[in-house]
């Protein structure tokens, strides 16, 4: 008998088994236990949820993933809860292992919250992999991280387009600054800070940093505090602005304040979303990675990974050229910055 691939399937047959009773009995835990396995045929099942949907972001992500999944011959469901919560999230993941996925494929909302959900999915035997965003990569267990851009890559890249902005001559950052994050519990923007704050603190002694934002992934929150900041400010030099949701609220609401050309706005959003305050020079540069390609990584990754066919090194894949894989994580690329320049030649 070959217990490498029966032992799975026997156990998603307990499991169903067992979530099938569960179905009819009062006070049984519907969200408790984690069953899935992987399958190495065309026919791969994959889940793909982002931090939440209805946002062009993920909307994005989406388009690329499914790009992949026609490449592939595989199926794709694609979903994700409607507000940034780990708790939906989990509930999620539950249902899609119950309904017999092979592979999850998770941006978390919380690193630490999300990881006994996904623990449980890989013990079950499932394929799990996180992207745009890891998860405790010890707690969870997951296999792989598809990122975007090396960290420190982003971290340099937004200091760097801060000094072009609002550096004094000698190029140095002076004066009050501040980033607006998404969510306190988000790993990548969290990470970015972390790796942030020496460089200037080393670099830059008389940037002072504002105390950091948090308007989660809502746009008119992020605009609305964002607003309240300039008003109790009115020497404020910089704004990071560090999600695709925050940087056009921000951005938005220095015009709305009429501070444009005073105040430098940078950081990461879609080029769709930024492309007029651009062209008003609200904002000179930003950054982010290609969007629908990260999608499009995530389900070839997850397809290598669960075929078992995943190694390091580089890798070319359908359209994507030298993706770098090392250790439990693969790399998109570097990031891309957009100006007046070169904002037109994208169209995500």
């Amino acid at each position: 008998m070959n217990l490498p691939t029966t032992l799975p399937h026997l156990c998603r047959f307990l499991w169903l088994s067992l979530a099938l009773c569960c179905l009819g009995l009062p006070g049984c835990n519907q969200t408790s236990t984690d069953i899935g396995t992987a399958n190495n045929t065309a026919s791969l099942k994959i889940g793909m949820m982002p931090k939440l949907v209805g946002i062009s972001f993920f909307d994005a992500t989406g388009r690329g993933a499914q790009q992949a999944a026609d490449e592939l011959g595989v199926d794709l469901y694609y979903n994700g809860p409607t507000e940034d919560s780990v708790e939906q999230q989990a509930a999620m993941v539950n249902t899609w292992v119950a309904r017999g996925f092979d592979v999850i494929a998770i941006a978390p909302n919380d690193p630490d919250s999300i990881a006994p959900t996904l623990k449980a999915a890989r013990d079950a035997g499932c394929v799990v992999l996180t992207w745009d965003t890891d998860a405790n990569a010890e707690k969870s267990g997951r296999q792989l991280f598809v990122n975007h851009t090396p960290n420190d890559g982003i971290a340099n890249t937004l200091i760097d387009m801060m000094v072009a902005g609002a550096a004094d001559d000698d190029g140095k950052l002076r004066g009050k600054f501040v980033i607006i994050s998404g969510t306190t519990t988000a790993a990548n923007q969290n990470t970015w800070m972390s790796l942030m704050l020496p460089k200037l603190q080393a670099e830059h002694p008389e940037c002072e940093l504002l105390e950091t934002l948090y308007p989660t992934e809502n746009e008119r929150k992020a605009r609305v505090q964002t607003a309240e900041l300039l008003q109790a400010h009115d020497d404020l030099k910089g704004i990071w602005a560090i999600t695709s949701v925050a940087l056009p609220a921000a951005a938005k609401a220095v015009e709305d304040a009429n501070r444009g050309g005073q105040v430098c706005v940078t950081g990461l959003s879609l080029p769709s979303l930024m492309r007029d305050y651009v062209k008003r020079d609200t904002v000179e540069q930003f950054a982010l990675f290609h969007v629908e390609d990260l999608g499009y990584l995530t389900v070839q990754m997850a397809k290598l990974l669960a075929e078992g066919n995943l190694t390091e090194g580089e890798h070319d894949l359908g359209h994507l050229t030298g993706v770098r894989v090392q250790g439990q994580e693969a790399i998109l690329g570097d990031p891309l910055v957009f100006d007046r320049a070169n904002i037109d030649d994208f169209e995500f």
